[in-house]
């Protein structure tokens, strides 16, 4: 009697641990999504924050566009920037997360200057284009191959390269496994990727001082909720896994001094890389995606080359 007391007494137990866990899982799981998940800016406040930006690129002859994307069932946002200078070179700029295209107009306008026509999208979750949440890359990858599919259409004997920036260059080699099977892409240049998603989330969480749960348990809390709101875990999301895969020519830049993003992370990337053409740059003294604007004219000197050498 006394034993199957104590048999009752356990399984109770056990239920009330487990159900805590659960509760305790579910909170932290939920505060690192709230961090890394975030909503969609305003097509209109994004516009009133970019107006010299915009002013600039009324200059130039540009059409904006729909794209739809048949995987994830909505339409992209994306414009078309022609060069000044006649061309069939054009070049896909993909901004990160929490950005959009506004954002890297200036890197556009070099590159428009360089001979260059470009093609900017808002990646899902900002903009006019569909999607809820952001997914660090996972079905990001769709969509730029949509928008890589529709460039080399335009410039259908063209070189076209992809130039990605934090997220925007996760995405871009994601979305390189695709084109090993496509061709709509000849080139890369990856400025600050993540090689997993759990090393952007922990970097992430260590930078902001969420320390004081144990780490382990801050990924697997929001690995499991990212898995039971948009049916991806932390281990579904792993660029390095898909570099190792592209036969493509790959430039790699990093600020060393990164806080959101590890420039040891773009050295694991170039070391999976099968091939010869390939080049990694670390920037001295810069952080994250700092390195175009604050020291622009070393930083399009080491594209054109890495280009000119391998493209």
């Amino acid at each position: 009697m006394r034993s199957q007391k104590r048999i009752i007494l356990w399984a109770r137990l056990l239920t009330v641990f487990v159900f805590l866990m659960g509760v305790c899982t579910w909170i932290v799981g939920m505060r690192v999504y709230k961090k890394t998940f975030k909503t969609k800016p305003h097509e209109i406040t994004m516009q009133r924050f970019h107006q010299r930006k915009i002013a600039k690129l009324e200059t130039y002859e540009h059409q904006r566009f729909m794209v739809e994307s048949t995987k994830n069932k909505y339409n992209i946002e994306a414009i078309h920037i022609s060069s000044k200078i006649e061309t069939n070179r054009a070049m896909i700029i993909v901004h990160g997360i929490r950005g959009n295209y506004y954002d890297l107009l200036p890197v556009a306008f070099r590159y428009l200057e360089d001979g260059y026509n470009v093609i900017m999208y808002n990646q899902r979750q900002s903009g006019l284009t569909g999607g809820s949440t952001s997914t660090f890359g996972f079905f990001e990858k769709y969509d730029l191959e949509e928008i890589a599919t529709v460039t080399r259409r335009i410039y259908r004997d063209g070189k076209i390269g992809v130039h990605g920036f934090s997220m925007g260059a996760a995405t871009a080699i994601l979305q390189s496994e695709e084109n090993e099977l496509t061709n709509s892409v000849d080139f890369y240049i990856l400025d600050a990727p993540f090689h997993t998603m759990a090393s952007a989330v922990e970097l992430g969480a260590r930078y902001k001082s969420q320390t004081k749960i144990p780490m382990w348990y801050v990924l697997f809390s929001g690995s499991a909720v990212s898995k039971l709101k948009h049916r991806i875990s932390y281990k579904d999301v792993v660029p390095l896994e898909a570099m190792s895969k592209t036969t493509k020519p790959v430039l790699l830049l990093h600020g060393e001094l990164d806080a959101v993003t590890s420039a040891d992370g773009s050295r694991q990337l170039f070391s999976a890389i099968n091939h010869n053409m390939r080049r990694l740059e670390i920037f001295e003294g810069e952080g994250h995606c700092t390195a175009h604007y604050k020291n622009e004219k070393d930083y399009f000197e080491r594209v054109h080359k890495f280009i000119s050498d391998y493209v």
